[in-house]
């Protein structure tokens, strides 16, 4: 899905670019200047660079766009720039994050599985946020274990170094994978009445563990990124809940911008958990899929 990242890199210097014609041209000059006069030469290579490195670096335009608005109001020539041209270049650079940020919304590809999961239950997530763009397939496993397969936008970055660190820490500090969970715990409450599980009574709470995991098996030998999560009730006399399963979460971030993902959500005392916590089986046959 490269293409989708050039059209998500390109955005900001396609919204920039619009504002600083369309007021040039709405306030003409005597004698005339170029468009790109309010930001100057540096500031068009600094938009050109901005573009390159948001395949290249972690976190995308979060990190980025901080660091650019520095080093442009670094030097006295700059801070004086800024106040000659400051409602031109501001104009410019909210229809610039805005553009990147509606990148969010371009499409992502089928979620990948392998042939022997069969038809998944879910082919769709309705507690899934709006944004930025996914994908989700969810399976009930024979073995009572539910694995979701999802492919996921990544609205920060467009390439894949450090995506998955970066993506899994955005959405974990945002909660969004609450939201996501919800399927799968009525699913498991479903099918395993004694639980009692209410989707909003539950919460995720971090496993100290390494954040990745060498997955070796056939003719696979990778290291992921992983998150391990307890899954804990909160309909429970105990004031911290009380543990009723838990998640494991592999991401594999690609160049364009999207993340892959597999969730494996598993009930307290199955045996799994203890054989393998980090889903090694359904791991490699996702993998060997993307």
């Amino acid at each position: 899905m490269v293409w989708q990242g050039l059209v998500h890199s390109l955005l900001p210097l396609l919204g920039g670019g619009l504002v600083l014609y369309l007021l040039n041209r709405r306030v003409p000059q005597d004698p005339p200047v170029h468009w790109t006069r309010p930001v100057g030469r540096n500031g068009v290579i600094m938009a050109v660079i901005f573009t390159i490195l948001l395949w290249f670096v972690p976190y995308g335009i979060l990190l980025l766009l901080p660091v650019m608005l520095m080093l442009s109001a670094a030097s006295p020539a700059g801070r004086e720039e800024w106040r000659e041209h400051r409602r031109t270049r501001l104009a410019a650079l909210l229809l610039s994050v805005l553009m990147f940020a509606g990148g969010g919304m371009l499409p992502v590809s089928t979620p990948s599985a392998p042939e022997e999961w069969g038809q998944p239950t879910f082919l769709e997530n309705p507690d899934a946020p709006l944004y930025p763009a996914s994908e989700q397939y969810t399976w009930l496993m024979p073995s009572l274990e539910i694995v979701q397969s999802l492919s996921v936008r990544m609205p920060h970055q467009t390439g894949s170094y450090g995506g998955e660190a970066s993506t899994f820490n955005i959405a974990f500090a945002l909660g969004v994978e609450s939201s996501r969970m919800q399927q799968s715990i009525a699913l498991l409450d479903e099918q395993i009445p004694f639980l009692r599980l209410d989707p909003s009574e539950v919460q995720l709470e971090p496993v100290a563990a390494p954040d990745t995991h060498r997955y070796v098996g056939g003719d696979e030998d990778v290291t992921l990124e992983v998150r391990l999560f307890t899954v804990k009730s909160l309909i429970s006399t105990s004031k911290d809940g009380t543990k009723v399963g838990e998640v494991v979460c592999v991401g594999s971030a690609s160049a364009g911008g999207q993340m892959d993902m597999l969730v494996v959500v598993r009930p307290l005392g199955h045996s799994s958990i203890a054989n393998d916590r980090y889903a090694e089986t359904y791991t490699l046959a996702w993998y060997q899929n993307l």
